[in-house]
C-alpha cells in the first residue's frame, strides 16, 4: 500500500474511532435531538467501510499485476 494510501486507510480508522464513540454516548444517554446525527453516522460508518473494502481490494489488484 503506498504511503497515500495507508494515510488514507489511517485517517478512515480515526473517523471510524470517533463515530463510534459518538455512538456509544448517543447510546448510553438517546435523545430525539441526536437521532438523526446517529443515523448519518450509521449511513458514514457504511461508506468508509466501503472506502476501506476499496482500497484493500485497489492493493490486492496491485499485488497481483507486480507479481506478473
Amino acid at each position: 500500500m503506498s504511503t497515500e494510501e495507508s494515510d488514507q486507510m489511517m485517517a478512515l480508522l480515526q473517523e471510524l474511532s470517533m463515530l463510534k464513540e459518538a455512538d456509544a454516548a448517543f447510546e448510553a444517554n438517546p435523545s430525539d435531538s441526536e437521532r438523526e446525527a446517529y443515523y448519518f453516522r450509521r449511513q458514514r460508518r457504511d461508506e468508509i467501510g466501503a472506502e476501506m473494502k476499496a482500497l484493500a481490494e485497489k492493493k490486492k489488484l496491485e499485488q497481483s499485476t507486480s507479481d506478473l
